[in-house]
């Protein structure tokens, strides 16, 4: 239970942050803008709104952006803050381990996270109704939960990142540094990589290693659980490759499984780091 009450804590401290509610705020604006202009673009362009299916998919961009940056700003700082002010030498004088305040520091930021994502895409939802008419809830509900578990893995990378250093602004370059690696150098080193190794970019059918590097990013390990969980290849790697012998990688429902792999690697290191730190 004492990570449980960490967990509390923490859930009220950080719930109550104005960069939070500014961020949630954003994120409602984005999914209700993304699902009117993919109604407004379908009704342009074929004369018929799009299905709830289509709809997701315009509102997965938004929530890929958006749903990492509010889940470092929550989490960078978690204990890395603690540990400059002095506030976790406190803590850890109550009846708490070092795996405690880990456990309840995820526990609390993930709960934070999921109220920003909920409030989010039922906003999103009150979109979908006013701009479709008709919506497949069990659908959104499952883009709902594929998401907060995408905000429980960059959650998990921030608490680990945190648990690393004792400085705050290492902790916010290390993660939003990673962030810009994830959503621009990935791709960029993988093509690089590709064109050395073949000498072209531009090919019929690409190599197996080329599509498993390309699917191994959180971001697109989200696009493949949602499509494992919707049933709709244009949101994962098979979207983009097509073919039925993709490589293990690239399949839809191994998306979880990347997603579980950086959720846990960083935490692992951190904690283990973390307590073995003279505080």
């Amino acid at each position: 239970m004492s990570a449980i009450a960490v967990a509390k804590k923490d859930f009220r401290d950080a719930v109550r942050s104005r960069t939070l509610l500014a961020l949630t705020a954003l994120f409602g604006l984005f999914t209700v803008g993304g699902a009117y202009l993919a109604s407004w673009a379908a009704e342009a362009l074929e004369g018929g709104a799009e299905t709830t299916l289509d709809l997701i998919i315009a509102l997965q961009t938004p929530a890929g952006y958006l749903v990492p940056i509010i889940a470092l700003v929550v989490s960078y700082a978690a204990i890395a803050g603690e540990r400059e002010n002095g506030s976790l030498k406190f803590l850890l004088g109550l009846p708490h381990s070092r795996r405690d305040v880990v456990v309840g520091k995820i526990l609390g930021r993930t709960g934070v996270v999921g109220v920003s994502i909920l409030v989010g895409f039922a906003v999103g939802l009150i979109g979908l109704f006013a701009f479709v008419g008709s919506v497949s809830l069990v659908d959104y509900l499952g883009f709902t939960l594929v998401t907060l578990l995408f905000g429980l893995v960059y959650v998990c990378i921030g608490i680990g990142l945190s648990s690393l250093t004792r400085s705050t602004t290492k902790a916010a370059i290390g993660a939003f540094g990673l962030l810009v690696f994830f959503w621009f150098a990935w791709s960029i080193l993988v093509q690089l990589l590709l064109y050395a190794v073949e000498g072209q970019l531009l090919m019929e059918e690409f190599p197996d290693w080329y599509v498993t590097l390309l699917s191994l990013s959180p971001d697109a390990a989200y696009g493949s659980a949602l499509g494992a969980v919707l049933g709709e290849s244009g949101l994962a790697m098979s979207g983009m490759y097509g073919g039925d012998e993709l490589p293990l990688a690239a399949r839809p429902w191994f998306g979880f499984v990347v997603l579980g792999v950086w959720a846990l690697v960083p935490l692992a290191l951190g904690v283990l780091r973390f307590e073995s730190i003279d505080l």
